[in-house]
């Protein structure tokens, strides 16, 4: 067997958690009658069908944010905030020098405080953290929206229709980190300004009934129908994604999904100086299995290991599998049970009772803080691998249906 890199994560593997399990094993009931999954592919999706998973499927905030490929324009992210910030402040600042704009005591003295918590919030953007939960981005869009209306209102209705073209930064923030719902909350908003402001426009006789209404539908177009449809798009590319980082059989993490989370696990496991354990298992004889029951009975079991597997590491780090009978789990002892929990792999992956019994052979390699590797940053995981590899083949040499460990 080769011995490629296998960098590993740390987001957790949930498998089957949330159904009823009344016994330890009592999953394997249902997976073993699973069929091999079939190499056609699915019917593509009418549209109706799109648009209604877009709606349903629940948005992962922490998955888009801290998912590897935008991590590198966090900073971009800060400065699209900050440049969104300045442009409403500046419409606000023109607002208050144009002739046509806002009069009176009241409505010039509201717009002063609206420009000076824009300003605030432009600094708070350039010399804060960069913003990263879903509560301040949300918070960051009801800003906006409110601000953006309750200013623009002040003006007249004709000047008022070109600064709802502001609400399309809105809707871009919501089409990439907030879910569809919050989307459409938000052009409900900015729709109903416009409709207000056309009605406006009418009954001020600015504008006939034709032109009001002509003016209305291009603003809502324009601030509504990009948003809409590069958010589908971005819900299917994200969801492809994700896919891509899974074992399309058991639904844990493939090899890619560990390369991708090596600098997660890693950062925790500095932030709380635990040791990091990796663990590698193979199945043993797995082979012998295909030949004597054949292939779909051989990826039953590769199923039901790997639903066990993950029920056993879940909430300790992350189970990916990295070949064809072989599972790799690298776990963060932040709780300091993981000794306990690396200790029934054995006895998790082997049941009598299976129609199909199966030991595996397991190495596990524990790096801790005081470790000369330590220092050597991330890498230092690739070498436990190597290391946790080691020990698995020989715990396979020695018979299999073992464990042995190694401390780096």
């Amino acid at each position: 067997m080769p011995h490629p890199t296998r960098p590993p994560v740390t987001q957790r593997v949930r498998a089957s958690r949330d159904r009823a399990r009344p016994g330890r094993h009592s999953g394997s009931r249902r997976i073993r009658n699973a069929q091999r999954r079939p190499l056609t592919h699915r019917p593509r999706d009418s549209a109706l069908d799109v648009v209604r998973r877009w709606l349903t499927t629940p948005h992962d905030f922490d998955w888009i944010f801290v998912h590897h490929s935008t991590r590198s324009i966090h900073g971009i992210i800060r400065l699209v905030f900050a440049g969104a910030v300045l442009l409403n402040a500046t419409v606000s600042m023109l607002m208050l020098a144009s002739p046509n704009g806002p009069s009176g005591t009241p409505a010039i003295v509201y717009v002063f405080l609206v420009l000076a918590l824009q300003i605030a919030a432009m600094i708070w953007v350039l010399t804060g953290p960069t913003p990263d939960t879903k509560a301040q981005f949300l918070g960051f869009l009801i800003f906006g929206d409110v601000g953006i209306a309750s200013v623009i209102l002040l003006d007249t209705p004709t000047s008022a229709l070109i600064g709802t073209f502001l609400f399309a930064i809105n809707g871009a923030l919501c089409t990439f980190f907030l879910s569809p719902r919050v989307l459409l909350a938000h052009l409900a908003f900015t729709n109903a300004v416009i409709v207000l402001i056309g009605t406006l426009a009418y009954v001020q006789n600015l504008w006939g009934p034709w032109d009001a209404i002509a003016a209305v539908l291009v603003a809502s177009g324009a601030s509504s129908g990009v948003p809409v449809f590069a958010s589908i798009a971005w819900s299917l590319v994200s969801t492809d994604a994700k896919a891509s980082d899974l074992d399309s059989l058991t639904g844990v993490r493939n090899r890619r999904g560990l390369q991708n989370s090596v600098e997660d696990l890693w950062e925790t496991a500095l932030a709380t100086t635990s040791p990091v354990v990796v663990v590698m298992i193979d199945i043993d004889r797995f082979k012998s299995v295909n030949d004597r029951f054949g292939h779909d009975q051989g990826d039953t079991v590769i199923v039901l290991v790997a639903t066990r597997l993950a029920e056993l590491f879940d909430g300790h780090g992350v189970l990916a599998r990295t070949g064809g009978e072989e599972f790799v789990a690298v776990l963060t002892d932040v709780d300091g049970d993981v000794e306990s929990v690396v200790a029934r792999v054995t006895e998790t992956v082997h049941d009598r009772q299976d129609t199909i019994p199966v030991t595996a052979s397991v190495g596990v390699a524990v790096l801790t803080p005081d470790s000369s590797l330590w220092s050597s940053g991330p890498g230092a995981i690739d070498r436990a691998t190597r290391g946790a590899d080691s020990m698995m083949y020989r715990a396979k040499a020695a018979g299999g249906h073992r464990l042995l460990s190694t401390f780096l």
